[in-house]
């Protein structure tokens, strides 16, 4: 373990997690953005009365009230939504590194697991995007939550299970998702079953609030009139999409994990490859019902990463621990290097590529006298009318319920000169897939 002080320790994780991320600060805003933002902006002038009628944003309140407060505080301006969204990635990894409470961790592993999720590049879009920071509140407070929890399990006071209950219900207001934290706090239960009846009496209302939350939005959404969301069913191939993903997840870093940890592990690793795994299963199960796509796209593989990173932890601490010095450099460095190249180059890149039909329409509306005139373009009309009037224009669709294709960019108008310009093109979003 590095010779560090704690303070130390965490100002490098901190720093790494900034880093990582920093070339974000100059992308421009992306397709939700430009709807999600604006009426995070309404509900906060209405006193949010309108979001609790939201079906499909009710449940990610945290979320509208962190846009709305950047948006009244900033402005509608891209950098400051990704500062913030690089800050709440920092204060995660802390979380990861605080992780190492559970006695199957501890502060080695912990620590080497919160230095590899900082940088590693499978996660990004929750940081990326705006749109997805949803995925970051619901770990901030769902895995806030789990350490409280284990804290408490080890035996401290009930401020600890007092914190872990707020902390869940925080998650609870952050994304549908937050049920499986309530899962996941029963991997120490299952790993040490000492007090079993405290345990188990203990993790009953975390059980409970879960339970009642999914009978609740199926009730009240998926079940009630009205509901359209295709993206997910309980008819998906949805262990097939989990197995797909969990591999996607595991190569090439958690193989490379597990190869040296039969080198170099301890027999008590086993029982770390276990809850690694698990966590990685159960992280990835709640997203699993994609009926668009084979695997979950990576802004939800956030709280999965974790069981990844407590692999990578496991491997560098027992490097460490055996003194292969020369083996923990390299393993180190390839990480960084290969985790930082794919993100600063390639998925920078993608991100751009994936806000330019945007930043086109915007460049059309300031040269444009009146409204644009969309032929094609690949994002949905609603979309379009939010970006216009975002820079205030408006749009006028040419062929309603046309079929774009997802390259497809061509509109007209006319300048304020009274210049009529066409503009078509083939763009390279189509290359990288949507979002969803």
């Amino acid at each position: 373990m590095p010779t560090l002080s704690r303070r130390g320790r965490i100002c490098v994780l901190v720093a790494l997690a900034i880093i990582a991320y920093l070339p974000a600060l100059h992308l421009p805003f992306i397709a939700d953005d430009y709807t999600q933002i604006p009426l995070a902006r309404h509900f906060a002038a209405q006193g949010w009365t309108p979001l609790l009628h939201e079906v499909n944003l009710r449940s990610r309140a945290t979320y509208m009230f962190l846009s709305a407060a950047l948006d009244k505080t900033f402005g509608f301006t891209p950098a400051p939504f990704y500062a913030a969204a690089i800050l709440l990635h920092a204060l995660c990894v802390l979380l990861v590194y605080a992780s190492g409470v559970w006695t199957e961790l501890g502060e080695s592993v912990a620590f080497w697991s919160a230095a590899f999720f900082a940088v590693e590049e499978g996660h990004q879009e929750a940081i990326m995007w705006p749109a997805a920071a949803a995925d970051l509140l619901v770990f901030l407070f769902g895995m806030s939550a789990w350490v409280c929890w284990v804290k408490w399990l080890r035996g401290g006071n009930w401020k600890w299970y007092a914190a872990a209950l707020v902390s869940i219900l925080l998650a609870a207001i952050s994304k549908e998702s937050f049920w499986i934290f309530a899962a996941l706090m029963l991997l120490p239960v299952m790993f040490d079953r000492s007090r079993l009846r405290r345990r188990l009496l203990g993790i009953a209302p975390f059980l409970l609030l879960a339970a009642a939350y999914m009978i609740w939005a199926w009730t009240t959404r998926v079940a009630g009139p009205g509901y359209h969301d295709n993206r997910f069913s309980l008819s998906a191939p949805w262990l097939h999409v989990l197995l797909n993903s969990w591999w996607r997840l595991l190569f090439i870093w958690g193989l490379v994990a597990l190869a040296v940890l039969l080198w170099v592990g301890k027999l008590a690793d086993r029982r770390l490859v276990a809850a690694a795994s698990l966590w990685m299963l159960l992280g990835l199960f709640p997203y699993s019902f994609l009926t668009y796509m084979l695997q979950i796209p990576s802004r939800q593989t956030y709280l999965a990463s974790v069981g990844l990173a407590w692999l990578f932890g496991a491997a560098a601490a027992r490097l460490s621990e055996r003194r292969k010095q020369t083996a923990l450099a390299i393993l180190c460095l390839a990480a960084l290097a290969v985790n930082l190249e794919i993100l600063w180059v390639k998925k920078m890149a993608q991100f751009r590529e994936r806000g330019e039909p945007s930043e086109l329409l915007k460049q059309a509306a300031a040269e444009a006298a009146g409204p644009i005139h969309i032929e094609c373009v690949p994002l949905p009309d609603f979309v379009v009318d939010s970006v216009l009037g975002s820079v205030g224009s408006a749009a006028v669709f040419e062929h309603p319920g046309r079929d774009q294709g997802p390259s497809c960019f061509a509109l007209e108008y006319r300048t304020r000169q009274g210049q009529l310009v066409r503009e078509s093109r083939k763009l390279a979003t189509a290359r990288h897939g949507t979002f969803y």
